[in-house]
């Protein structure tokens, strides 16, 4: 259960709720960031200092009670969550001096995956890479979009000109008029729509779930099922299911091509080593022919079963990298596929540290550029994590290649993520990682060099 508490929260009035006879708990916090405990299990209530004054949340939690702790810098309090019960807080702003109401229910959670016996014993120990029929489906509609226009999909390739012939009669189809007034409301809702559509398979012309994933994104619920319909009915009459078994081979390419190239039980091999802690079970790579850009990853665990999700777009080799050397190549085609599966990794240990990160990373304006990429990182920890995301890069890269490809790849991750990302003091970070990482301790890991580079940036 992930119970990082994020701004994307469900608002509403509750009545009565501050009739209560004995004194509300209340926190004081100079910070953005409060720490959470639910059970044994602890999380992070983010962006403290952008809520209104009166909010609720409601969690979705495994057990009817449960303790629920809050920790500032300054104090502590410590309360239940109880289905069907309104747990009522106030946090003190001192940064904005005044006073936030909290509203907290909690309901039975319903899991995001189940793994049975047989799901265990057939995906144990192994890197699957798909390009599934949903999700193709949803890709489609994506392309027929306004959204569909921009780079976020992928168009230079002999297989885009052939799904918009096919499906641009269909581009006024009331599937493809819904998601493009999702994706017109907010972007963020292209991954969650994405992601979600892996846990439907087809069954003829219906779309069902397919017994393993209720969702697959981040939140509690399923972003594509109010649509199922919609799709089901766009299917039909795009003869969609028919394009899909005709360009079968084209996929099957792509992931014969990947599985070759793109070296992902390796990556796994060397974030275990270096993150002792951390492990999965299994490993999914998922991406579509028409992703331009946009990754995202998961994780789940079930049944004494974790398995790490990526959802990226396929490394297509350009022009450009045809007439470079072939291990220049071979680290630019890892990146993507890389920088998605390390965060299942290098999060969980960026979660132990919180409190070093708020204090290093308090001042954004030191790390990120305003109007480039890096100012969608817009809280210490996220920031942190990117940071720490493409400095593994140059890490695996220094593990992985001779010294002047490895070199030549680094100095292009770090121009890429200052010039074109705005990560103002990436360059800096990554080359103090890598000295800590060279001269790292026998048996020290990456791990064990969060103080140390957290330190560092605490000084900068």
């Amino acid at each position: 259960m992930k119970i990082t508490l994020t701004l994307l929260l469900i608002f509403s009035s509750i009545s009565n709720a501050l009739a209560q006879s004995n004194p509300i708990p209340t926190i004081r916090t100079t910070s953005n960031r409060l720490v959470m405990y639910i059970g044994n299990e602890r999380g992070n209530f983010n962006g403290v200092n952008s809520l209104p004054t009166s909010f609720s949340y409601s969690f979705g939690l495994e057990q009817e009670v449960l303790p629920f702790t809050l920790v500032s810098e300054k104090d502590s309090i410590s309360m239940t969550l109880q289905y069907g019960t309104t747990t009522i807080c106030q946090i003190i702003r001192e940064a904005q001096s005044d006073t936030v109401t909290c509203f907290f229910t909690s309901r039975k959670l319903v899991k995001a995956a189940i793994f049975n016996d047989a799901y265990k014993k057939a995906n144990k120990g192994k890197t699957s890479i798909e390009v599934p029929e949903v999700y193709e489906l949803v890709n489609v509609i994506f392309a027929l979009t306004n959204y569909g226009k921009t780079p976020a999909i992928y168009k230079e390739t002999d297989y885009y000109p052939a799904v918009m012939s096919h499906f641009l009669p269909y581009k006024k189809h009331l599937a493809v008029r819904t998601i493009d007034s999702l994706l017109s409301k907010s972007e963020d809702n292209y991954p969650n729509l994405k992601m979600d559509s892996y846990a439907y398979t087809f069954e003829g012309d219906k779309i069902v779930n397919g017994g393993i994933y209720d969702r697959v994104s981040w939140g509690e619920t399923n972003q594509l099922t109010p649509y199922i319909p919609l799709l089901e009915q766009f299917t039909k009459q795009s003869n969609f299911r028919s394009f899909y078994k005709k360009n079968t081979p084209y996929y099957k390419s792509l992931v014969e091509d990947f599985r070759r190239n793109v070296d992902v039980a390796t990556m796994k091999a060397w974030l275990e080593k270096q993150f002792p802690t951390t492990h999965y079970s299994a490993v999914k790579v998922l991406f579509s022919p028409l992703v331009g850009w946009n990754q995202s990853a998961n994780q789940f665990e079930d049944n004494g079963f974790t398995e790490a999700q990526m959802h990226i777009n396929f490394p297509f080799i350009n022009t450009t990298s045809k007439k470079q050397p072939l291990d220049i190549t071979k680290g630019q085609r890892m990146t993507i596929a890389f920088t998605e599966l390390n965060h299942s990794y290098l999060n969980p240990e960026a979660e132990k540290h919180t409190q070093g990160i708020a204090i290093a990373f308090k001042n954004l304006a030191n790390w990120t550029i305003p109007n480039k990429p890096a100012a969608n990182y817009s809280n210490d920890l996220s920031c942190f994590e990117e940071y720490m995301n493409y400095a593994l890069v140059t890490l695996l890269y220094y593990d992985l290649f001779e010294k002047k490809i490895a070199e030549i790849l680094r100095a292009n991750i770090e121009k890429g993520m200052v010039d074109n990302r705005g990560f103002r003091r990436f360059k800096e970070f990554d080359q103090e990682l890598l000295q800590l990482y060279k001269n790292r301790k026998p048996g020290q890991t990456v791990a064990d060099l969060y103080p140390a580079i957290i330190d560092w940036s605490a000084k900068q």
